[in-house]
């Protein structure tokens, strides 16, 4: 099999090496391969910054005709490379070996096959898997039979609909978190379930669902024992496919309604947990955010890119302080946003416009998710930014029907500036001493304060566009 050859050290840039442990739906046996010297847990390789769930249940599917279900993975080994290792339950409780394979009794394999590290991580696995917790299980998608169960539990909620279920693609998972898409035989559903450090995605997506269905995915039924929820489907492309101007437009004009139906429930939306990141509260965060980032630009050690001074980000603090209250002086309400607002998350369907995946759901000025989106334009959809003012514009109309349009345009001044700091703060990384000392966090907070300088710079620039 080409997948289980040794990785060579060059490819580790391209791709990600993975030893898999998977188990049979009964739990009694593991797949080993069988080689001159013996029996080992088989290897394969994935492409980098790719979903291993996907991935490799994709492979096991498309080489060697076994169905599986991605448990949890983790690290093997690092010497001489790296190397994980993926934890799968086969959908089947007997089969067919596959070709250079063997199904093998796991506490022989255990006891008697596969040494070292791998035989730790197989045993463990093993009891992990096997366990049956009778307390709160904050692991659930670990277990032997989840799926089984779950599959149960979908079929109870579509069947009285006149559905049927068939198949299922998992998509991500992992022993917290799930996402799979079921095929039935009508239109595909969807389970996605949560664990931390997003939680809060859960009661989050069950208040807007049901305050604004228009815009979300149906909510078909909710588990929460596992923090998860059954959806059907959206029935349109994700923008992230749809390189055509229209599409666009029509995402700006769907997010200037859906935020501006949600004003009079402000309060729902952050007693379900969507994070507070109002003008008034940004307001309050300037100057300890500076404070830190002061620090954080005086450890940098490379000459390049330029270290921003104390002077300067204490005149860039206080043009942050007069941009929000600009904001705040030209009377456009704090709304539902999005602090990933991607167009992966955006379905553009021929009836409407959905939007998805709310664990970075916040309440703050309604211009700041836009901005996030013409980020995504600019960065990564060249051909469309001559479209850029059309799509502004079917934003702007939107909020016109509401406010007058000199504050829209006012309100556009500032906005790209503060989406910047709202974005910087939103993840609570600047205030978090653990994570700032991993070497990769203060460098991306000093870049996007670099960034906000740019924006700063910008205002007086957009100011004379605007007049003009």
């Amino acid at each position: 099999m080409a997948a289980t050859r040794p990785i060579q050290v060059e490819e580790l840039t391209k791709t990600d090496a993975y030893r898999l442990i998977v188990f049979n739906q009964a739990g009694t046996a593991v797949l080993l391969k069988s080689g001159p010297s013996g029996s080992d847990l088989p290897l394969v390789e994935i492409p980098k910054f790719t979903r291993p769930a996907k991935e490799i249940t994709t492979l096991l599917h498309d080489r060697l005709h076994v169905h599986s279900v991605l448990l949890f993975s983790g690290l093997l080994e690092q010497n001489p490379v790296t190397v994980y290792f993926a934890a799968l339950e086969a959908q089947v409780r007997t089969c067919p070996s596959p070709e250079g394979m063997n199904w093998f009794p796991v506490h022989h394999a255990i006891s008697h096959l596969v040494k070292d590290n791998k035989q730790r991580v197989l045993k463990s696995s093993y009891l992990k898997f096997t366990n049956r917790t009778v307390e709160e299980d904050l692991e659930p998608f670990c277990r032997l039979a989840w799926l089984s169960h779950l599959q149960e539990w979908v079929t109870t909620v579509i069947r009285p609909l006149g559905i049927e279920l068939k198949d299922f693609e998992q998509l991500n998972g992992s022993e917290s978190f799930s996402l799979l898409r079921f095929e039935t035989t009508q239109h595909p559903v969807w389970f996605k379930a949560v664990g931390k450090p997003n939680l809060h995605e859960f009661p989050i997506t069950v208040a807007l669902a049901e305050l604004f269905p228009e815009y979300l995915p149906p909510l078909l039924a909710t588990r929460p024992a596992c923090h998860g929820w059954l959806m059907g489907d959206a029935g349109g492309p994700p923008l992230n496919e749809m390189e055509d101007s229209p599409a666009w437009e029509t995402t700006a004009a769907a997010l200037a309604g859906l935020q501006i139906g949600s004003i009079g429930v402000i309060d729902d939306l952050l007693d379900a947990g969507c994070r507070d990141l109002r003008v008034r509260t940004l307001l309050g965060l300037v100057d300890p955010f500076f404070k830190v980032i002061a620090d954080l630009m005086e450890q940098q050690t490379k000459v390049s890119p330029r270290i921003l001074s104390r002077h300067e980000l204490s005149d860039l603090g206080e043009t942050l302080k007069n941009a929000l209250r600009c904001l705040q002086s030209v009377g456009i309400p704090d709304t539902l946003g999005h602090t990933d607002f991607n167009p992966g998350n955006i379905l553009v369907g021929s009836q409407r416009c959905v939007f998805i995946d709310w664990a970075e759901a916040h309440v703050s000025h309604p211009f700041l998710t836009f901005e996030y989106l013409i980020s995504h334009l600019r960065k990564d959809y060249s051909t469309l930014t001559r479209f850029e003012d059309a799509i502004r514009s079917s934003y702007a109309q939107r909020w016109q029907s509401v406010s007058l349009p000199e504050h829209v345009s006012e309100a556009f001044l500032f906005s790209p500036l503060v989406a910047v700091f709202a974005y910087a703060v939103a993840g609570n990384s600047w205030r978090d001493p653990e994570r700032l000392k991993i070497p990769q966090v203060p460098g991306y907070l000093r870049s996007l304060t670099r960034r906000m300088k740019q924006e700063a710079d910008s205002v007086p620039r957009r100011r004379v566009e605007c007049i003009n």
